[in-house]
């Protein structure tokens, strides 16, 4: 009786390994590629909430809530590790003053500054006191 070799069908051991690997690696850069967006967006709602922390502050300053004054490094009520900076200077026109808002988060790496530059009313002008001046 004549017997015919039959060849085995699968894949041989080296074909396994090989696939494993590149299996390995592609599930490396999908991972490392859902890194890189879950921490662009946690630094854009940072950057988000900077914003609108900031936009209060000027609001507030624009609206006679906070007074036209220097403030350094005051901490953002019931939001812990944001703390806002006022920087008041005269701006070239009487009656206005130039005020910039600072807001920063002290607890988050990359560390998040956002700052405002607006002109604001000066509360102390007297627009008659400055025409008898002259």
């Amino acid at each position: 009786m004549i017997r015919l070799k039959r060849k085995r069908g699968g894949f041989s051991l080296l074909e396994v390994i090989l696939a494993i690997a590149i299996l390995g690696g592609s599930m490396v850069v999908i991972g490392h590629g859902f890194w890189l967006g879950y921490r662009s967006v946690r630094n854009a709602r940072m950057v988000g909430m900077g914003n609108r922390f900031a936009d209060s502050a000027m609001a507030e300053l624009s609206a006679g809530v906070i007074e036209p004054a220097s403030v350094s490094t005051k901490s953002i009520p019931n939001e812990e590790g944001w703390v806002y900076s006022i920087e008041i200077q005269d701006a070239p026109v009487p009656g206005l003053l130039t005020a910039i808002v600072t807001v920063e988060n002290t607890e988050f790496q990359p560390r998040i500054a956002v700052s405002l530059t607006r002109l604001v009313v000066d509360p102390d002008y007297d627009p008659l006191e400055s025409e008898s001046g002259d």
